[in-house]
């Protein structure tokens, strides 16, 4: 089995100029642990909840994060692989490196989908309880697209 078959391609994304605050809002509304960041469609880096960890401090029992950007806080040139990479090589990489997502990228470095390790886990499920349904049409969307209320 590959990439393509498991990898999430209704992905959020966000820039490198995202305010650091503004993508954890994002995070914990989409229920997410992982964000893209782009530039033009091109992958420049992963922002994950263990950034945003080590960034942050406690203040008076609260999390708070500094008013700095993504690019100040981000994992630079992530580990990528291909739709086609197998899921096992995919796996390996997770347990090498201890991260949980892998973006899938097309030969221009742009990105296709990502790849985590709850889409991993996903495949110990009874066939009975996969879906058949083909995988969503991969979509860019800004973190504003994503933040702003629907009418």
């Amino acid at each position: 089995m590959k990439a393509s078959r498991i990898m999430t391609i209704n992905v959020t994304c966000i820039t490198p100029e995202t305010p650091l605050p503004r993508a954890q809002a994002l995070m914990k509304q989409l229920r997410v642990r992982h964000l893209p960041v782009v530039t033009q469609g091109v992958l420049c880096g992963i922002l994950s909840d263990r950034d945003l960890l080590s960034r942050g401090s406690l203040l008076e029992g609260t999390f708070v994060l500094p008013d700095i950007s993504t690019s100040q806080a981000m994992t630079l040139r992530p580990i990528t692989c291909r739709a086609g990479t197998p899921v096992s090589q995919l796996a390996a990489l997770m347990l090498e490196h201890r991260i949980d997502s892998l973006p899938i990228v097309n030969a221009f470095n742009e990105l296709v989908g990502l790849v985590t390790s709850t889409d991993l886990m996903s495949l110990l499920l009874e066939p009975e309880q996969l879906s058949n349904e083909p995988p969503f049409r991969f979509q860019m969307c800004t973190a504003d697209e994503r933040m702003a209320p629907s009418a």
